[in-house]
């Protein structure tokens, strides 16, 4: 007896597609064969002229997180909600280590606030922010407990998170000694705060401030710097939020040298551009590293197409529009960050897939296979195989909508994305083998999510 079949889909993996069968039982993957014949199910799913996806990973969210005075609107039960309306069936948060706490400390909280909260499954990014330097020795045991990344940034020094060069070696170095993978906000906090401080005494204010004062160059100081340590450790290093063709060049330079690096964008970068700060209320856009030029835009497509881009996922971190007013519009008080979640997905596909950017497989590669490979999840997530979690994302092509605030599921009372048209549906979300979502109704009847832990090794995407 099965718990659920689907039938006559087509079925993408990252090498291909082909119309097949799936049988689940206990929440893992039984069966993968072109035809289920008539066996008995407790439920049986017709995806004929539909697509389905492994379910997908959003390896970059923000719930609830103190920033500016404020939090960010979405918790991990309306995040997760959104999360699953939008196919996404694994996110990867981050721990937020106050003044004095141990990373244990920061873990323990974090996980407390998902428990029973989170309707999809998720995983933890480790922040290192305060003193890095006593922080080392508490990586074996975080890592032992089957947690594979930590993060630091090389900007917020007036908030109290950067990392210094010579700590951000020493955490790299220990990271790597275990086997985990070190994430960076990748910004050089001087170029930061002396462009940031010529627009405020020349009382620049608005929105349009903020890609001139954090710039492309300020990215590509702080990937080449950060690259050049990780090349003399031998270590890899993931850059999250690529915004930038400077950025980009950087990377990719620092990698014919012989940095491992990996390389995370996020849709806002890939289909927004500064020109929305110039909007009425162009601050409702701020989010950091800021928007960048269509030429930027472009470059990043380019190289996410060519394979020189590994993942793809949100920084997903909301606001609403009253949190965005607070202040004014003055670029440097607004609350950094905007909703995604929901919205990945579908923006990849249509603006990826259907404009002939991306290949399906291209897609699953950077938006499932590749995320659960490189934070230890391979063979248990981001794949359809025997075996693997029963996650799957159903696409309808045939359906066609707008993007509007009323019809998402997230706190935030507006989208960065309002206005443009989807080319196609989630018309299921499934964790384990439950069904989550259908056609824009979250339909979980049971708070299901479940922390996930590094189940392996990490692997390097690059030889």
């Amino acid at each position: 007896m099965l718990d659920l079949v689907i039938k006559n889909g087509l079925v993408v993996t990252k090498t291909g597609t082909a119309r097949m069968d799936v049988g689940v039982v206990d929440e893992k993957i039984l069966l993968v064969e072109p035809e289920i014949d008539d066996r008995p199910a407790t439920r049986t799913i017709d995806a004929t002229d539909k697509i389905v996806f492994p379910g997908f990973i959003d390896a970059h969210t923000h719930m609830g997180i103190p920033i500016m005075g404020t939090r960010s609107i979405d918790d991990f039960e309306s995040g997760s909600i959104a999360a699953a309306c939008g196919g996404v069936t694994t996110i990867i948060d981050f721990t937020v280590q106050e003044p004095g706490q141990t990373l244990q400390e920061s873990i323990d909280v974090r996980l407390a606030k998902a428990d029973g909260k989170s309707h999809i499954d998720y995983a933890l990014h480790v922040n290192v922010t305060d003193q890095p330097q006593a922080r080392v020795a508490e990586i074996p045991a975080i890592v032992e407990q089957g947690f594979s990344a930590f993060k630091v940034f090389s900007t917020y020094k007036q908030a109290g998170m950067m990392i210094a060069w010579p700590e951000f070696r020493n955490v790299l170095e220990a990271v790597q000694r275990q086997g985990a993978l070190l994430c960076l906000h990748a910004e050089d906090d001087a170029t930061v705060e002396k462009d940031t401080a010529a627009n405020i005494v020349a009382k620049r204010r608005a929105a349009i401030c903020h890609p001139r004062s954090r710039t492309p160059a300020a990215e590509a100081m702080a990937i080449t710097q950060a690259a050049d340590i990780a090349r003399e450790l031998g270590a890899q290093l993931y850059i999250v939020h690529l915004s930038s063709k400077a950025g980009l060049d950087a990377a990719l330079a620092a990698r014919e040298q012989g940095a491992k690096l990996i390389l995370e964008t996020c849709p806002q970068y890939l289909v927004l551009s500064e020109a929305c700060y110039l909007k009425e209320n162009g601050h409702h856009w701020i989010t950091t590293p800021p928007l960048r030029t269509e030429e930027d835009c472009e470059a990043l497509w380019d190289a996410l197409s060519q394979g020189q881009i590994d993942v793809v996922a949100t920084d997903h971190c909301p606001f609403t529009r009253s949190q965005k007013d607070d202040n004014s519009g003055r670029f440097h008080l607004t609350p950094n960050g905007i909703p995604g979640v929901e919205t990945l997905f579908p923006l990849l596909y249509t603006y990826g897939v259907a404009e002939g950017r991306l290949s399906l497989e291209r897609l699953v590669q950077v938006l499932a296979t590749n995320p659960a490979r490189i934070f230890g999840f391979c063979g248990q997530k981001g794949v359809i195989e025997i075996g693997a979690d029963a996650d799957f994302t159903i696409w309808d092509p045939e359906k066609e909508w707008r993007i509007k605030p009323e019809l998402l599921h997230g706190n935030a009372d507006w989208s960065p994305y309002v206005g443009m048209t989807i080319l196609g549906a989630v018309a299921q979300t499934i964790l384990r083998g439950f069904v989550l979502a259908e056609y824009g109704d979250f339909v979980g009847t049971a708070v299901r999510g479940n922390l996930v832990l590094k189940n392996e090794s990490n692997q390097t995407l690059r030889n």
